[in-house]
């Protein structure tokens, strides 16, 4: 259909989106030079006199409406005489139907931000007696303008025409007809004439469950019972979906998909107003928990009164348990509990008992005793058994909170101190330990991203037609090729003080820094091919390693240092310069097994290795032909420079015929 003028004065150049109802194109329009979006219904054709005046009607009405989070409308029609079509402004940026695929759940504050939209967009088609009926996430546009993101609804009142069926005849597939029945209210599935704003409302509830959970709110085979008025969703409440989803959302969503559209939000601001409150109100810190323990009957008492405010603003939140083994109980139902304030002598479990018991627990959390004065045998033996601290009565409540602070800075820097440990050391499955060591650097303030500028060898190996071989594998598969093959080559950069960089993608970045860099990093290119060579010769063509490397290399002056912002959290390790890319463009240039250089590294290897010219080449990037030497191999069967201090030679030194590699390929 491209090339297809529509209307009269649309000339169609691609489709860029498509769905039950037909397809939007990208589309010029040749009276205002402009790109425009059209949509062509050309699954719902008009039927009759009656039909035609009702589309132009509501057509009209749709393209007078202007608001900022509506998409424009800039002209419509009827193409031949049957086909709607709709002129809209030409968006950029992607609908939230892609976004929730490629992010199923998105956190409770971005879906506020666009529902904040969407609901002013709803506001003020509701007052102006539009009711859209077709909101989906395909509908609600993420457009960019001006570099931020402005949420656009699509196809306002589109939706109105299906639902007249003496008056519009359509032939609608089954598939697009099930993903519009997600988003329906009951109303709209019995085709109920008089469903009015909150039916759209209804809609805008399931997006939201949606985009929060990654689920809908009931399976498709539960609209009977929806109808029929058995089945009240969700089905599942949210809360239990995902981690950090406050329970009153739960309510929200009882109300807001209520079947009886009387006992739903009355419009989109008060929809709006309480979701946003309910996640503003999720997002105060949490309160510190803490556990007093005490069978004196008027202490919970006395101590809500004392910290009345502290409760109110959400500073302190008490659990009270009467003796030990209570507390006990306290703690396996709220592990987060951070201290835990708890008398010496009580009935079943003491204080001394409990305080053995959460150290052992639960060492995370601290333990103040409180007893008399005189008791300071006790008390002493507390401390010794690792209570944090010690208070006596009759208790001081400004002591008392003095005391809750300062043991709860304590215990927050211990679970911040063990949140540390654990993301180091999933931090050290990922970054090499030369790399840590050169990133101690950046923590030390900002002039630390300055860099430096350090003499280095930078190593690019290629996997050869990994990506092509691989195309048509599964996900698992490619993964695990690809890790066998990294399992060859690391190991080889390594042991001779190489760093890897980086992985990109079926590529291994290495640089070399120190005494004899070049030649460390070369004697590790040749192990790497040699080895790889040796593993396709035992395991066949089928292997991983029967692909073979590409090598580009080339050493010089590079600036290394630290890339990315204190202020935005996001740091890395790298080195860039001319050496870098050097060595990039002669891995792309590399056939099968060869190791490239440039003739000004070739003369520094002139005297050691034997180096081959190949015929001059124009990289990218250069502006005239350079020439490309491959390196074969060194002139005799000898141990490589620093090759004996850096790695046990326990096969005997390669000779040059194991080392040579093809010529291009």
């Amino acid at each position: 259909m491209s090339g297809r003028q529509v209307g009269g004065r649309y000339i169609l150049e691609k489709k860029i989106a498509g769905g039950g109802m037909g397809a939007i194109w990208l589309a010029h329009d040749p009276q205002l030079d402009r790109k425009v979006a059209l949509k062509l219904t050309t699954s719902l054709r008009i039927s009759s006199d009656s039909a035609r005046r009702q589309f132009e009607q509501e057509a009209r009405a749709i393209a007078q409406f202007r608001h900022p989070n509506v998409v424009q409308i800039y002209d419509f029609g009827l193409d031949k005489g049957e086909d709607p079509y709709i002129v809209m402004e030409l968006l950029d940026g992607e609908d939230l139907e892609a976004r929730l695929r490629r992010q199923p759940q998105v956190p409770a504050a971005a879906v506020a931000s666009v529902l904040l939209q969407v609901g002013k967009a709803l506001t003020a088609a509701h007052t102006a007696g539009i009711v859209h009926r077709d909101l989906k996430p395909a509908n609600i546009f993420l457009a960019r303008v001006d570099g931020e993101e402005v949420v656009k609804i699509l196809d306002f009142g589109l939706a109105r025409l299906v639902q007249r069926p003496e008056e519009v005849s359509f032939d609608t597939p089954s598939d697009g007809m099930i993903g519009t029945l997600r988003y329906m209210s009951p109303e709209q599935i019995r085709g109920d004439r008089a469903l009015d704003h909150r039916s759209d409302l209804w809609s805008i509830a399931v997006v939201l469950y949606r985009a929060l959970t990654g689920q809908f709110p009931f399976p498709i085979e539960l609209v009977g019972p929806l109808l029929s008025g058995t089945f009240h969703p969700p089905d599942v409440a949210p809360s239990t979906l995902k981690l950090g989803l406050s329970p009153e959302l739960d309510g929200f969503f009882m109300r807001a998909l209520h079947p009886d559209p009387t006992q739903r939000f009355g419009s989109a601001h008060e929809m709006v107003a309480a979701f946003a409150t309910i996640v503003k109100t999720a997002e105060r810190p949490q309160a510190a928990r803490i556990l007093v323990v005490d069978d004196e009957p008027d202490v919970e008492m006395l101590l809500k009164q004392a910290f009345r405010r502290q409760i109110r603003d959400n500073v302190y939140q008490f659990f009270f348990a009467s003796d030990g083994e209570n507390a006990l109980e306290k703690l396996r139902q709220y592990p987060d509990i951070e201290v835990v304030v708890t008398d010496i002598n009580m009935p079943r479990m003491d204080g001394l008992a409990l305080l053995s018991r959460v150290s052992e627990a639960y060492p995370l959390a601290k333990v103040i005793i409180v007893s008399a004065y005189s008791d300071m045998t006790n008390l002493r033996m507390a401390m010794n058994r690792g209570a944090y601290d010690f208070l006596v009565k009759p208790l001081d409540f400004q002591d008392l909170e003095t005391t809750l602070n300062k043991t709860l800075r304590h215990v927050r820097e211990l679970r911040q101190m063990a949140r540390s440990i654990k993301e180091n050391e999933l931090l050290a499955l990922f970054v090499q330990s030369t790399v840590l060591s050169l990133l101690r650097t950046l923590t030390q303030g900002r002039e630390a991203l300055s860099g430096e500028r350090v003499d280095s060898t930078v190593v690019f190996i290629n996997f050869k037609e990994f990506t092509a071989a691989t195309r048509n594998e599964a996900p698992a598969g490619i993964v695990r090729k690809l890790n066998d093959i990294i399992h060859i080559i690391v190991p080889e950069l390594t042991s001779r003080q190489g760093v890897v960089d980086k992985f990109i993608g079926d590529t291994v970045v290495a640089v070399f820094r120190g005494h004899e860099h070049l030649y460390r990093a070369l004697s590790a290119c040749m192990s790497i091919r040699q080895e790889l060579q040796t593993r396709a010769f035992r395991s066949g063509e089928q292997s991983p390693y029967a692909h073979g490397v590409s090598i580009g290399l080339d050493s010089g002056k590079v600036v290394s240092g630290g890339l990315g912002s204190h202020d935005l959290g996001r740091l890395e390790y790298a080195v860039l310069g001319d050496v870098v890319t050097t060595a990039a463009l002669l891995a792309s240039q590399a056939g099968r097994d060869q190791i490239l250089v440039v003739e000004r590294l070739s003369q520094r290897l002139a005297e050691s290795f034997k180096c081959q010219l190949l015929t001059a080449r124009l990289l990218p990037g250069s502006h005239e032909p350079v020439n490309v030497y491959e390196v074969i191999g060194p002139y005799n069967a000898v141990t490589l420079p620093d090759e004996s201090a850096t790695k046990p030679n326990t096969q005997g030194s390669p000779s040059v015929e194991a080392l040579s590699a093809k010529g291009p390929e």
